[in-house]
Formats: structure tokens, C-alpha cells, sequence
């Protein structure tokens, strides 16, 4: 399954990518891309456990960045 997601308080391009590149690393990702200069993430992952990787992602986000969130 692959769904774009809006991105809330995404500061900065070095973010993005470290945080894009925390979230390839989650089992189960085929594909993530974080687009700064949009504010979305295109997340492609398996579908059976698709809201666990998404809350997985979040924390990559929290981990890089407090106050940045995925809108769902």
C-alpha cells in the first residue's frame, strides 16, 4: 500500500532526510520519501501492518524532530 501523508512542523531539508532515512529502515517499508519542499510523505509499506509502521514512522519523526507530525 502506498498513501501520501501531509507533514506538520517540518523545519528543515536535514530533517527530512534523516528522518526519511529512519523510516526506510522500518521492517515492513518498501519505499519512503519525505519532500521538504512539499511537506508531504509518500509512504509505501506492507498492508497488513500498515498502521503499525506508520506509528513506528512517527516516532522516527519524534526521535529527529519533537514538534514534527504525520497528519493522517
Amino acid at each position: 500500500m502506498k498513501k501520501k501523508f501531509k507533514m506538520e512542523n517540518l523545519d528543515c531539508a536535514n530533517c527530512a532526510a534523516k528522518m526519511e532515512a529512519a523510516i526506510k529502515k522500518i521492517p515492513g517499508v518498501t519505499d519512503a520519501n519525505m519532500n521538504f519542499m512539499t511537506q508531504k510523505l509518500t509512504l509505501e509499506a506492507e498492508d497488513a501492518r500498515f498502521d503499525e509502521i506508520l506509528a513506528e514512522a512517527q516516532k522516527c519523526c519524534d526521535r529527529v524532530d519533537k514538534g514534527c507530525r504525520i497528519i493522517v
